[in-house]
């Protein structure tokens, strides 16, 4: 039996949303709880960079696309945080448990926030989103 490991060769994606912190970002998500009604949600941490993915309506072209070593999202939303914390909770809405998983030897997420944070640290969030909104970003 022949076993074969070949990892993707770019990352592309569509749309994304940058949050200045890691509490804004789970606050965004947490407040679309409703108060007193239990909620959770996950995303994940690498890099000192919280994170979470969307991806488009499997088709054949984005299969094509992923089988060629070409992985393709539809939106990307992040936010910095340095120190990894695996549960993150929200003082407005103590029902809720946003879990982190730390996916920071992922073959595809680790290269991801490795570009992610460099493009933090050359250029103030905001300032590189809002130029470069319109166009595909690959690694």
């Amino acid at each position: 039996m022949e076993i074969a490991f070949e990892p993707y060769k770019k990352v592309t994606f569509q749309s994304h949303l940058v949050y200045k912190s890691a509490e804004e970002f789970v606050n965004a998500i947490g407040m679309a709880n409703p108060p007193g009604i239990p909620g959770q949600g996950r995303l994940n941490w690498a890099n000192g960079v919280l994170f979470r993915f969307f991806n488009h309506i499997p088709s054949e072209a984005l299969s094509k696309e992923m089988l060629s070593g070409h992985v393709v999202f539809d939106h990307i939303e992040c936010a910095p945080m340095t120190t990894f914390v695996s549960e993150l909770k929200i003082a407005e809405r103590p029902l809720v448990s946003i879990y982190v998983v730390d996916v920071s030897k992922h073959v595809v997420f680790e290269p991801l926030t490795a570009w992610i944070k460099k493009i933090f640290s050359n250029k103030p969030p905001l300032f590189f989103w809002k130029i470069r909104s319109s166009k595909c970003f690959c690694l």
